[in-house]
C-alpha cells in the first residue's frame, strides 16, 4: 500500500468517526441525559487505575465512560486517575493489595478478575448493585453469554462493558482473481476447504493458519460446537469427539500444506484468510479497511464444523469491564459500582463503541441507528457488531493461565510429531481437570 492510499483511508475513517461522534454526543444530550444519582453534600473520592491505558482502544473507552459519568453527575465523585494514567498490570494490582493500597476500581478481563476474586479482593457487583434500578434495566439487555462469562460461581466480578469477538476475514481480491464466490452465512468446513482448493497456491499461498496454541484451538473448537467447559463449569471438555474431530482436521490440513503453522502474512497475500477483531482494524491497516474498489476484506463467522449440530456461529469474545475492590470506604465502593453500571447504559455504550471500535455489550445499543450509521463505512466493524451476540468468553477459571500453559505444551509436542491429536487431548484433559476441581473447591 502506498502512503497516499494509507492517508486516504485514514482520512475517510476519521471523518466518519468524527461525524458519528457528533451524532452520538447529540443523542446523549436528549436521551437519558438526566442523572440517576441523588445529590451529595461532598464528592465521594474514587481512585481509578487504568487497565489498557490510552491510547489503547480500551483505554479510550474507559475515558469516555468516566467523562460521561462526571459530566452528567456533577459533584457525585471526586475522581482521581492514579499511576499517572499509565497502564497497570495484574502483578502491580496484587502488590498493591498486599500493601493495602489498592485503587477503588480497575479495568480488566474476566480471567484476571476471577483470579482477584479468589484472593478475596473484589466486591460482588451483583450484590453491590442490587438496588440500582438503572443497572437492573440495562442488565437485562446485555449479551447473555458476556454477563455469564463475567461471573464466577454466581458472583459478578466485573460489569461487561465491551464485546470483543473474533471472526474470519477473506482476501476479496484474491478470491475474485480465482473466480471464487464469497462464502454465504452458514458455510461449512468443507466449503472453506473448497475455497482453498480453488484460490490457494501452497506453499506460497495457503488457505489460513493454525498455530499450535490454546487460542486457535479454542476458536476452531467453537466453530465445531465445542466449548472448553460443560454447562455448569465443573468438567473440562478436551477429550470429547467434537474436540478430537477439530484437532485432527486442523493437524491434517497443516500436514497437507493447506494451513500454515507460522506467520500468516495476510496483507502480502500469502494467506487467503485471517482472524479479525477490532484490534486489527484500529488503527486501520490495509486491506482490513475496505477501499471500496472490490478489494479489501470480507468478514464473516468461522465456518461451521460437522459436530456443530445447532449451526450456531459461536465465537471467542472475552469480557472486559470495570471491577471494584473491597476497602474501608463504603461510599467510594458504592460510587465505583455506580460508574461500572453506568458503562452499559445504551447511550454510553455508543460512546464506548465510537472510541474503541468494539461492539457494545448492550444489545439495545448494538441495534441503535446511530451505531449502524457509524459502522456503515466499515463493513468489518459492522460484521463484528453482528457477530457479537454469539460471543462465548474464555472460561474465567482463576487457574486459566495455568490451563493455557498445559494446552500450549501438549500442542507443541503434537506439532513436533511427539504426540498424536488424541494423545495430546487426553494429556490436556487429565492435567486440566484437577485445576478445575481445585478452583471450584477454593470458591
Amino acid at each position: 500500500m502506498t502512503p497516499e492510499i494509507g492517508h486516504m483511508i485514514r482520512r475517510r475513517l476519521l471523518a466518519s468517526a468524527g461525524a458519528a461522534a457528533t451524532a452520538v454526543q447529540a443523542a446523549c444530550g436528549t436521551r437519558g441525559a438526566e442523572s440517576t444519582a441523588q445529590p451529595h453534600k461532598a464528592p465521594v473520592p474514587v481512585l481509578h487505575w487504568f487497565g489498557y491505558a490510552p491510547p489503547h482502544r480500551f483505554g479510550l473507552a474507559q475515558q469516555a465512560v468516566l467523562e460521561d459519568f462526571q459530566m452528567r453527575n456533577t459533584g457525585r465523585v471526586s475522581l482521581e486517575i492514579g499511576e499517572n494514567g499509565s497502564n497497570v498490570a495484574l502483578a502491580k494490582i496484587k502488590t498493591a493489595l498486599a500493601a493495602g493500597t489498592q485503587p477503588t476500581m480497575w479495568f480488566d478481563w474476566q480471567v484476571e478478575a476471577s483470579d482477584l476474586w479468589g484472593l478475596g479482593a473484589l466486591v460482588d457487583l451483583n450484590t453491590e448493585l442490587k438496588g440500582n434500578k438503572d443497572w437492573t434495566k440495562n442488565k437485562a439487555n446485555l449479551i447473555p453469554t458476556l454477563l455469564d462469562g463475567a461471573q464466577w460461581k454466581g458472583k459478578l466480578t466485573l460489569v461487561p462493558m465491551i464485546a470483543d469477538p473474533n471472526i474470519l476475514g477473506f482476501n476479496k481480491k484474491l478470491l475474485a482473481q480465482a473466480g471464487v464466490a464469497l462464502p454465504r452465512p452458514g458455510y461449512t468446513w468443507d466449503d472453506w476447504l473448497e475455497i482453498g482448493r480453488k484460490a490457494a497456491q501452497p506453499p506460497e499461498r495457503v488457505l489460513g493458519q493454525f498455530i499450535y496454541t490454546w487460542s486457535p484451538l479454542q476458536w476452531w473448537g467453537f466453530s465445531n460446537g465445542q466449548v472448553p467447559l460443560n454447562a455448569d463449569r465443573t468438567k473440562a471438555q478436551y477429550d470429547t469427539l467434537p474436540m478430537l474431530t477439530t484437532l485432527e482436521w486442523l493437524h491434517q490440513n497443516v500436514m497437507r500444506g493447506i494451513l500454515r503453522n507460522g506467520p500468516g502474512d495476510f496483507d502480502t497475500g500469502r494467506t487467503l484468510t485471517e482472524v479479525i477483531n477490532a484490534g486489527t482494524v484500529t488503527p486501520p491497516r490495509y486491506p482490513n479497511v475496505d477501499p471500496g474498489d472490490g478489494s479489501g476484506v470480507y468478514a464473516t463467522h468461522y465456518p461451521l464444523g460437522p459436530n456443530n449440530t445447532k449451526k450456531e456461529p459461536i465465537t471467542a469474545g472475552n469480557v472486559f469491564g470495570f471491577l471494584v475492590f473491597k476497602g474501608a470506604n463504603a461510599a467510594a465502593i458504592g460510587a465505583a459500582a455506580e460508574i461500572a453500571a453506568w458503562s452499559v447504559r445504551p447511550e454510553v455504550q455508543l460512546k464506548v463503541a465510537q472510541t474503541s471500535s468494539n461492539p457494545p455489550s448492550n444489545l439495545i445499543a448494538a441495534k441503535d441507528p446511530l451505531l449502524v450509521k457509524m459502522f456503515n463505512d466499515n463493513p468489518i466493524l459492522k460484521a463484528l457488531n453482528d457477530q457479537a451476540q454469539y460471543d462465548y468468553p474464555t472460561p474465567n477459571l482463576p487457574s486459566w493461565n495455568k490451563v493455557t500453559a498445559i494446552i500450549d505444551e501438549a500442542l507443541g509436542r503434537l506439532a513436533k510429531g511427539e504426540l498424536r491429536p488424541k494423545d495430546a487431548l487426553a494429556d490436556i484433559q487429565i492435567r486440566v481437570q484437577p485445576l478445575v476441581d481445585q478452583d471450584l473447591k477454593a470458591g
